[in-house]
C-alpha cells in the first residue's frame, strides 16, 4: 500500500469516517433521498435508445476484471481496470466507489447495524468465526500515480461502515474526458449470505468488485445539479450502476464449473493459477460469477424471438435438483417469450440461472443482467410444486426491471421488486402453486389447497394502515416487513389501477415506459408519465400516484346493514269508498290476517323464494372506512333468485339503498367480482340476512378430528 494511501486511510479512521466536501463541489445524494416525483428531461442519460445507435446503451463504466479463486481459503486476488467518462460540464476531481462486501465484516456495517435494529432479512443467516467477509484496496492508480482514498458516510451510517469510499484524483476529469483507474484488491467472501458468498466448494461471487457509483446530471431523476448517487449498503437496499463493457477472467482450479454474466469469450485454457475462463458482457451494469466442482451437466436450450438474438440459455443446478433444474429451463424459456413480447424483445444472446446447493439458499433468488439465481429445495415449504418456476420467473424479470430499465434499487425499490412481480402476476395468471406437507402429515390423509400467484399477493399484501409510501427508499422504512411489503402491494395497487384506465391503455403504458427507458435510469415520476402517454386518463393517473404510490392512502369498504322488512298496511287515514276513514291497529290486523287467507287459499303456505301477499322493503347500507374512494358496483340477491344492482360512485363515504320486491333479501354484495385488488378486508364486502352456520360447523368437526386424532395418538403411546 502506497504511503498517501496509508495516510488517507489512518485520516479517515482517526476522524470517525467523517471526509470533508469533494475539492470539486459535485454533491453526494443523501438519506433523505427517495421517490421522485418530477419527470426526466427528455435528453436525460443521452436521451431515449432508437436502436440505430453503434451500441445498446449509452455506455459510461467499463471494466476490465480479473479474479483469482481459492476455494479453500474463500478469497478473490482481483485486478480492474475502470474507464469512466465524464458526462458532466464540470471537471470531476473525485470518484465515489462502492465497496460492497465490507457490508460483512464486521457487525458495524451500515447493513448489519440496521439488521440488528430491524430484523433479518433473506433468511438472515448468522455469520460464526472464520465466516466474515470484505474487500480490501490494495492499491488505486490513475495514469501511474497513486490515488488516495477515504471512507465516506453519504447516508450518515455509523463510522465503522466501510462500504463507500471515495478516491481523490491526482488529474481531474475534464467535461467530456474518461479517465483509467487501475485498481488492485482482495475479496475475503463471506458464508453465503444476502446474495454472495461461499458453502463448501460452491461459491457465488456477486458485488465482489470496486464498483463506481452513477454521477447523475440535472433533469435526470430530480437532479437539479451534478450529483454522485453513491449510498452505503442498506439492508434492504439493492444496486444502482451505469451501463458498460465488461470483460471478465475467472481463475478457478481444474474441475470446476464456471458460469458468469454475459457469454464466454474463448475456451477455457489451463494457466500457472488454474484454469482461466473468459467472458464478456456488453451494454449491462454488473457481473457476477458462480464456481463450484458439484454441479451436475448443465441444461441447455436455444430460445427464438423476434428482434432479439438467438440466446443461448442454460441451467446450472446440484444433481439432487435435477427436477427444478429442468423446471428452471423451461421457466426460462417462457418468461423469455412472454416478457418479449409484453414489453421489448430480449436484446442479449445468453442468460444463465444457477440454483443453489441446499445449504447455500441465501445466494438463490438474485438477479443480474443474463445471470441470475433461482431456488430449489426437496423439503416444505420450498418443494412446493410450482415454486422453482414463479422464482425463475421472478429472477429473470429483473433483468427487465432492474437490468434493462436500470431503476435505483437504492431510491425507488418498487421500479424494480413491485414492476417485476406485478408482470410475474401477470405471466403466471392462472397457474396454481401446490404445497406438498411433509411425508409423515401426507400419511395422514393431511394437505394444503392449491393457490394461484394473485391470491398469496392478497395474503399478503393488504396491510392496514401501511407505514411507508411504495415510492419510499429502501431503508427510510418502518420495518423489514414493510419493506418486504413493497412486493405484493406494488401488484395490488398496479392492478386496480389498470381496471381504471382500461387494459388497454395501461398494457400500452407500461410497454411504453420498458422501451422509453431501456438501457436508461428512470424515476418514479417517469413510470406516471409513461401511462399517460400510453393512454390512460391523466386525472386517474395523477391520482393514483397522489394516493398510492407517493401516498398510503387505501380503501377499505364494507357492508355494514343488510334488512329486508314485509312492507304491512299502516296506521292513520286512507281513502275508501270516496271516503277519508281511520285505519288503527285492530283494522290492520283483520286486514292483514283476511290477504294471508286468501293468498293461502289461492297460492299454497307461504315459503322462502315465493311471493307472498305483500312487498318486501330490503335496505342497505355500506361505509368506506379507508382514505381511498374506489367506484363499486353492488349486487342484491332475493331468495327467489334475481338480483338487482346498484351502483356506489367514488366521493361518497356512505351509501343506502333500498329496493322493492316481491320477496325479501338473501344476500348483498360489494364488488361481486373481486375485481378492485386493493380493499383490506373481503369478508365485509358482503353480507346475509340469515346467518349461515356451515362454515362455523365445518371448522368445529374439522377441531373434533383433529382432537380425536391426538388422543387416538396419545392412547397408541
Amino acid at each position: 500500500m502506497n504511503a498517501l494511501v496509508v495516510m488517507s486511510v489512518a485520516l479517515a479512521a482517526a476522524a470517525g469516517g467523517a471526509a470533508p466536501p469533494a475539492g470539486d463541489g459535485v454533491e453526494l445524494a443523501g438519506p433523505e433521498a427517495g421517490g421522485v416525483s418530477v419527470p426526466s428531461a427528455p435528453g436525460a442519460w443521452g436521451g431515449e435508445r432508437t436502436g440505430r445507435e453503434p451500441t445498446l446503451s449509452d455506455r459510461v463504466a467499463d471494466y476490465e476484471l480479473r479474479a483469482v479463486l481459492d476455494p479453500v481459503k474463500h478469497t478473490i486476488d482481483g485486478t480492474e481496470r475502470l474507464t469512466w467518462r465524464n458526462r458532466s460540464a464540470v471537471a470531476v476531481r473525485s470518484l465515489y466507489l462502492h465497496l460492497y462486501l465490507n457490508a460483512f465484516e464486521s457487525g458495524g456495517s451500515t447493513f448489519l447495524t440496521e439488521r440488528a435494529r430491524l430484523g433479518a432479512s433473506r433468511g438472515g443467516a448468522r455469520i460464526e468465526k472464520g465466516e466474515w467477509g470484505s474487500i480490501e484496496l490494495r492499491a488505486v492508480s490513475q495514469g501511474g500515480r497513486p490515488v488516495p482514498w477515504r471512507f465516506v458516510h453519504p447516508d450518515g451510517g455509523p463510522g465503522t461502515d466501510h462500504t463507500v469510499v471515495r478516491l481523490d484524483l491526482p488529474e481531474p476529469v475534464a467535461p467530456g474526458a474518461t479517465t483509467v483507474l487501475d485498481v488492485r484488491f482482495l475479496d475475503q467472501l463471506p458464508r453465503v449470505i444476502a446474495r454472495t458468498g461461499w458453502f463448501g466448494r460452491f461459491h457465488l461471487a456477486g458485488q465482489w468488485y470496486p464498483k463506481i457509483g452513477v454521477l447523475e446530471l440535472p433533469g435526470e431523476r430530480g437532479a437539479v445539479r451534478p450529483r454522485w448517487n453513491c449510498h452505503e449498503f442498506h439492508l434492504n437496499s439493492e444496486f444502482y450502476a451505469d451501463f458498460g463493457s465488461y470483460r471478465l477472467e475467472v481463475v478457478a482450479p481444474a474441475g470446476f464449473t464456471v458460469a458468469a454474466s454475459g457469454l464466454p469469450d474463448g475456451a477455457p485454457r489451463a494457466g500457472p493459477e488454474g484454469v482461466v475462463h473468459r467472458f464478456r458482457a456488453d451494454d449491462v451494469h454488473d457481473v457476477a460469477f458462480t464456481a463450484w466442482d458439484g454441479f451436475a451437466p448443465p441444461l441447455a436450450a436455444t430460445w427464438r424471438g423476434p428482434g432479439s438474438p438467438e440466446v443461448r440459455v442454460q441451467v446450472l443446478f446440484p444433481p439432487e435438483y435435477a427436477a427444478q433444474g429442468r423446471e428452471a429451463l423451461q421457466a426460462t424459456v417462457d418468461a423469455l417469450g412472454f416478457f418479449s413480447r409484453t414489453l421489448f424483445p430480449y436484446p442479449y444472446a445468453a442468460v444463465t440461472c444457477v440454483i443453489p446447493p441446499f445449504n447455500a439458499v441465501e445466494a438463490g433468488g438474485m438477479e443480474y443482467e443474463t445471470f441470475f439465481t433461482s431456488m430449489a429445495a426437496n423439503s416444505f415449504p420450498r418443494d412446493t410444486s410450482g415454486f422453482t418456476r414463479y422464482v425463475t420467473v421472478h429472477e429473470f424479470g429483473h433483468g427487465y426491471f432492474m437490468g434493462l430499465v436500470a431503476s435505483n434499487e437504492f431510491e425507488e425499490p418498487f421500479l424494480d421488486e413491485g414492476l417485476d412481480e406485478l408482470w410475474d402476476v401477470r405471466m403466471l395468471e392462472g397457474e396454481r402453486l401446490v404445497p406438498r406437507l411433509p411425508a409423515a402429515l401426507r400419511l395422514l390423509g393431511l394437505g394444503l389447497p392449491a393457490f394461484g400467484l394473485l391470491d398469496l399477493e392478497r395474503l399478503t399484501g393488504g396491510t392496514r394502515h401501511p407505514a411507508d409510501a411504495l415510492a419510499q427508499s429502501s431503508w427510510n422504512r418502518w420495518s423489514t416487513g414493510t419493506y418486504a411489503s413493497i412486493y405484493p402491494r406494488t401488484v395490488l395497487a398496479f392492478r386496480d389501477l389498470e381496471r381504471e384506465v382500461g387494459a388497454g391503455p395501461f398494457a400500452r403504458g407500461m410497454a411504453l415506459y420498458a422501451r422509453r427507458w431501456r438501457f436508461r435510469h428512470p424515476s418514479t415520476a417517469d413510470l406516471e408519465a409513461a401511462l399517460v402517454d400510453g393512454g390512460a386518463d391523466p386525472a386517474r393517473v395523477r391520482r393514483f400516484f397522489a394516493q398510492q404510490v407517493y401516498g398510503v392512502a387505501q380503501p377499505d369498504d364494507r357492508l355494514v346493514h343488510l334488512d329486508s322488512t314485509e312492507l304491512l298496511p299502516v296506521a292513520g287515514l286512507v281513502e275508501r269508498d270516496g271516503k277519508r276513514v281511520e285505519r288503527d291497529a285492530k283494522a290492520i290486523a283483520r286486514e292483514v290476517a283476511e290477504r294471508r287467507r286468501a293468498w293461502r287459499a289461492a297460492h299454497g303456505a307461504p315459503a322462502d323464494g315465493k311471493p307472498g301477499p305483500f312487498p318486501w322493503l330490503t335496505v342497505v347500507e355500506a361505509r368506506r372506512m379507508g382514505a381511498l374512494d374506489l367506484p363499486h358496483e353492488l349486487v342484491v340477491t332475493f331468495e327467489d333468485g334475481s338480483t338487482r344492482k346498484a351502483a356506489w360512485p367514488a366521493g361518497e363515504r356512505w351509501g343506502r339503498w333500498s329496493f322493492e320486491a316481491p320477496v325479501p333479501a338473501r344476500a348483498a354484495k360489494l364488488d361481486p367480482g373481486a375485481a378492485w385488488a386493493t380493499d383490506l378486508a373481503r369478508l365485509d364486502d358482503g353480507r346475509t340476512r340469515k346467518a349461515v352456520p356451515a362454515a362455523a360447523r365445518r371448522w368445529g368437526a374439522d377441531a373434533w378430528a383433529w382432537l380425536q386424532l391426538l388422543f387416538a395418538a396419545a392412547e397408541a403411546l
